[in-house]
């Protein structure tokens, strides 16, 4: 496949360049997608998806212009080719484009991103693999599976352009998504568990049918919250991705510090969060969702801390976000998601994280808890994001627990957490050890002083 890429690469990279383009980038990928879904507690295969495309980016000048599209003949090449000179020509001149990235050769290895029995795993396999799911929640009565997602899916890439970049990679990618209710009396909870991963070895199907389980029967416990009240809180890794990921991933950005939308713009070396927070963007993760060798322009990845004991120690870059800052690229440059790899040449590269580690703590959950006289274990918001420009947040609850006394107390809902999380990453009161992966981070729980819980 990868030899088909190359050719398609080799083609685009030519006709551009005789149709007057002075520098073009070819990204060209293969993806295969698997898609496994639950409706009323039973599963099916419902779609096998395979594509080839490429997403083709020229410059004339100061001029850019993007144009991507399936690929099944060498006339989709030309149409491509034909219709990104077009673009390039009547778009209007970006004074900040210098360059495509010049070729620099990527060392080292990347390990755990590409499981080769994943994709050709039996249809027999994945079915019962979603049914054990469905009966582990289902188990004792109550709960009732609605719907759920199983996703495999395979990808090779290669990125070229005109300066000599001539980079490839091949990964997989696993996304679960399983949805919940049990009723009882007129009550009714829901529950939702998610898994990210490479390889179906690393999830264990029981365990994820019984945690759904355990959400879903909590939420229906859960009775609406009175009072309004500071409190510490904590909040776990399934919750915290979306937070992080709207805030620190944004302030972190090189594209937003040039553009002064960053929060922390000019706060280099500057203390931004507790000294217990540090923060690593990994590029080569083992098993990390977006880990490899290159980034999505073919600029080598690199493991850098962007937070050291709560101090900012770097911000992340592309290669046209590096050269605005006069700086290099740190391999930041990405078109790929998190929970799918279909139509991953339909997107221009942007500016943002590779893969996240918050470093670990030393205490358990349970320690966590037990640390705690009065406060609250938070498991679901109904959308989990704060403002990236200021970082206040009103979240409605949907499933928490009380924690009174060093013990889980009553679960609760219809509330709203109130705060700011560019604060509270600077009163952090405890950091877990057991850490998960949420799409492209690796999360800990984490509780934070000082966030007012407000009821009915």
């Amino acid at each position: 496949m990868l030899e088909n890429l190359t050719k398609i690469s080799v083609e685009a990279l030519k006709l551009a360049s005789r149709q007057g383009a002075d520098q073009v980038e070819v990204f060209t990928a293969y993806t295969r997608t698997r898609n496994i879904y639950v409706e009323n507690s039973v599963p099916h295969l419902s779609t096998n998806n395979i594509s080839i495309g490429i997403g083709l980016k020229c410059a004339i000048g100061k001029r850019v212009g993007f144009t991507a599209s399936t690929v099944f003949s060498k006339k989709d090449i030309e149409r491509v080719v034909e219709e990104c000179i077009s673009i390039t020509k009547v778009s209007p001149e970006d004074p900040n484009f210098e360059s495509l990235p010049d070729p620099r050769k990527p060392s080292g290895t990347v390990k755990n991103v590409y499981d080769e029995d994943l994709i050709e795993t039996e249809e027999s396999k994945l079915l019962k693999a979603a049914d054990k799911i469905v009966k582990t929640a289902e188990k004792g009565g109550k709960v009732k599976v609605l719907n759920g997602l199983m996703r495999l899916g395979e990808f090779t890439f290669h990125i070229t352009n005109s300066l000599g970049v001539d980079q490839d990679h091949k990964g997989t990618l696993v996304f679960l998504h399983f949805s919940a209710k049990a009723s009882e009396n007129g009550r009714v909870g829901e529950g939702v568990e998610k898994a990210y991963s490479t390889t179906l070895k690393n999830i264990d199907f029981e365990k994820f049918g019984k945690e759904l389980r355990r959400k879903t029967l909590t939420a229906l416990k859960a009775e609406p919250y009175k009072g309004k009240e500071e409190m510490p809180v904590i909040i776990v890794p399934v919750e915290l991705q979306g937070l992080f990921d709207s805030t620190v991933a944004f302030a972190i950005s090189g594209e937003h510090a040039n553009k002064r939308r960053s929060p922390w713009k000019g706060r280099l070396n500057e203390k931004v969060a507790s000294e217990s927070l540090t923060i690593v963007d990994d590029g080569r993760m083992p098993g990390g969702i977006l880990s490899a060798l290159i980034d999505d322009e073919g600029v080598p990845t690199e493991t850098k801390t962007v937070i050291e004991r709560g101090v900012l120690k770097n911000f992340i870059y592309d290669t046209y976000n590096a050269y605005i800052a006069d700086t290099e690229s740190t391999g930041n440059g990405y078109r790929r998601l998190t929970r799918t790899v279909e139509e991953i040449f339909t997107r221009p590269v942007s500016c943002t994280v590779s893969n996240v580690e918050i470093k670990s703590g030393n205490k358990s959950l349970e320690d966590m808890v037990s640390e705690i006289d009065k406060g609250c274990l938070v498991e679901k918001f109904a959308a989990p994001s704060a403002d990236p420009f200021t970082g206040t947040f009103g979240l409605e609850v949907r499933c928490a627990t009380l924690i009174e006394n060093g013990s889980l107390g009553k679960p609760i809902r219809h509330a709203l957490l109130s705060g700011n999380f560019y604060e509270a990453i600077k009163n952090i009161l405890m950091i877990g050890k057991e850490q998960e992966l949420i799409e492209n981070m690796k999360l800990p729980p984490i509780a934070f002083e000082k966030l007012e819980l407000i009821g009915q």
